[in-house]
C-alpha cells in the first residue's frame, strides 16, 4: 500500500510539473490590409499575407519564448467580426485571443504608402488585457521577394515579442590556426582551434574554414537569434601539400605555411620553358620571312616583261617610258633578299631553340628535391643584317 501510494504521488507530480514548464502560446492573426480607397489592392493583400506566414513561421521554431497557438490560422478582420469587435479596444482583443485559447496575441494592418509598405503591429497579453509591446516597419515595395519577405519577418517578431534577431557562431576545428569566412568574407581567425562570432543576425551562412595543409572545409550553417549555435569542424589533410614544420593545422605546417606540391619539376622553374617560347617566336619570324620573300618574288614576275633587261652595257629601261616598272623591281628584289635571309636566319634559330626546349629539356628534368648545380644562364641574341647591298644576319650565343 505504501509502495502505490509513492507512485501516485510521483504520478501526481508529473502532472502537476507538465504545465509549468510549457511556454506561453501566441496566437498570430492575419495582418489586415488598409485601403486608401475602395479598390482592393491585390499586390498588398499577398503581400500582407506572405508577411503573416513568415511571422508564424518563426513563432513556430523551438527556442523562441512562445509556442504557436492551435488557432493561429485565422485573420484580424474574420474575427473581429465574429467577435463583434468595432474597434481593436485593449478588452476586446483581449476576448479575442481567450477564443483561441492563446497567452498573447499579435495583431496589425499593413498599409501601402507611395513606394513603401508601412506595417504595424501589436502584442496583447491576453490575461491582463494590456498592450505589452508595439512596433512598426517601412518596408520598400521593390522588396517583396520571399527571401525578404522572410527576413523582415523575422525581424518584426523579434521586435515585437522583445527577443533578440542576433546570435552567436562558435567554430571548433581540429587544427590550432586558420581562416573563417561567412558568405565568402573573411570574419575571424581560428586560435587554438576555436573562433567566436558574436553579433550575426539570425539566418543561413555559408561557412568555409581554410588553413596550410588542409583541404577547405564547406557547409551551410544556420545561426538562431539570442543564442549561440556551435559548429564541428573537420578538415582533411591535402594529400598534395608537404607539411614538416609548425604550420597551420596541428602542428604539421611548413614552417613558412607555403605548399609544396610533389611532381617531377619544380613549380618554379619548368626546364626548357624558355628555350620553347624562343622556338615559337623564332617560327613566327621564319614564317614572316618567307611570306614577305613570296611577295616579293610575285611582284618581280609581274613587273619582268615592263622592263628591258640591259645589254651591251646599257642601262635598264622601261617598256612604257614613266612607268618606273624598272625601279619598282630593284625595290622588290632587295625585299626579297631580306625576307629570303631573314627566314634563313630565323629558321636556324627555330631549329637550335626546338632542340633545346623539347630534346635536351626532357633529359635536364629532375625530381623536386634534387638540387641543380648553379650555371650561368645562356644568351642567344638573333640579329637580321639588311642594308642596300648585303643581307643577312647575327646569331650569337652564349653559354
Amino acid at each position: 500500500m505504501k509502495r502505490a501510494l509513492v507512485l501516485f504521488v510521483t504520478l501526481l507530480g508529473l502532472t502537476i510539473a507538465s504545465p509549468a514548464m510549457a511556454k506561453p502560446s501566441i496566437a498570430v492573426l492575419g495582418l489586415e490590409v488598409v485601403e486608401d480607397t475602395d479598390i482592393p489592392d491585390a499586390k498588398a493583400a499577398a503581400y500582407a499575407d506572405a508577411l503573416t506566414d513568415a511571422l508564424r513561421q518563426r513563432a513556430r521554431v523551438g527556442s523562441g519564448p512562445y509556442s504557436l497557438a492551435a488557432g493561429s490560422d485565422k485573420s484580424l478582420v474574420e474575427m473581429k467580426l465574429l467577435s463583434g469587435c468595432d474597434n481593436e479596444a485593449n478588452g476586446c482583443m483581449a476576448g479575442i485571443g481567450t477564443e483561441l485559447t492563446a497567452d498573447r496575441l499579435v495583431f496589425g494592418h499593413v498599409q501601402k504608402v507611395g513606394a513603401n509598405y508601412q506595417i504595424s503591429l501589436k502584442l496583447i497579453n491576453v490575461e491582463s488585457k494590456t498592450v505589452e509591446r508595439t512596433t512598426s516597419e517601412v518596408s520598400p515595395v521593390s522588396e517583396s521577394s520571399s527571401a525578404d519577405i522572410t527576413a523582415l519577418g523575422k525581424k518584426l517578431y523579434a521586435k515585437i515579442t522583445g527577443v533578440s534577431n542576433q546570435g552567436t557562431l562558435i567554430v571548433k576545428a581540429n587544427v590550432e590556426n586558420g581562416d573563417v569566412y561567412l558568405d565568402g568574407e573573411r570574419k575571424a581567425s581560428l586560435s587554438g582551434g576555436t573562433a567566436r562570432l558574436e553579433g550575426l543576425a539570425a539566418g543561413d551562412y555559408k561557412l568555409k574554414v581554410e588553413t596550410d595543409c588542409y583541404l577547405a572545409y564547406e557547409g551551410t550553417i544556420s545561426v538562431g537569434g539570442g543564442k549561440d549555435t556551435q559548429q564541428e569542424v573537420e578538415l582533411e589533410k591535402n594529400a598534395l601539400a608537404k607539411c614538416d614544420g609548425a604550420g597551420g593545422g596541428n602542428g604539421s605546417g611548413n614552417g613558412n605555411g607555403k605548399r609544396v606540391i610533389s611532381g617531377g619539376s619544380s613549380e618554379d622553374e619548368r626546364p626548357g620553358g624558355g628555350s620553347r617560347a624562343m622556338f615559337w617566336v623564332s617560327t613566327a619570324g621564319a614564317v614572316a620571312g618567307a611570306a614577305t620573300f613570296g611577295f616579293a618574288r610575285m611582284q618581280m614576275n609581274d613587273l619582268e616583261p615592263k622592263c628591258i633587261p640591259a645589254s651591251g652595257g646599257a642601262a635598264e629601261r622601261d617598256v612604257m617610258p614613266g612607268s618606273g616598272a624598272c625601279d619598282d623591281g630593284h625595290f622588290y628584289s632587295k625585299i626579297a633578299y631580306a625576307g629570303g635571309g631573314a627566314a634563313i636566319v630565323f629558321g636556324a634559330a627555330a631549329a637550335y631553340f626546338y632542340y633545346k626546349g623539347y630534346i635536351a629539356s626532357k633529359h635536364s628534368e629532375r625530381p623536386l628535391n634534387a638540387r641543380a648545380p648553379r650555371r650561368k644562364p645562356s644568351n642567344v641574341l638573333v640579329a637580321p643584317t639588311v642594308t642596300a647591298t648585303t643581307v643577312g644576319g647575327v646569331v650569337h650565343i652564349e653559354f
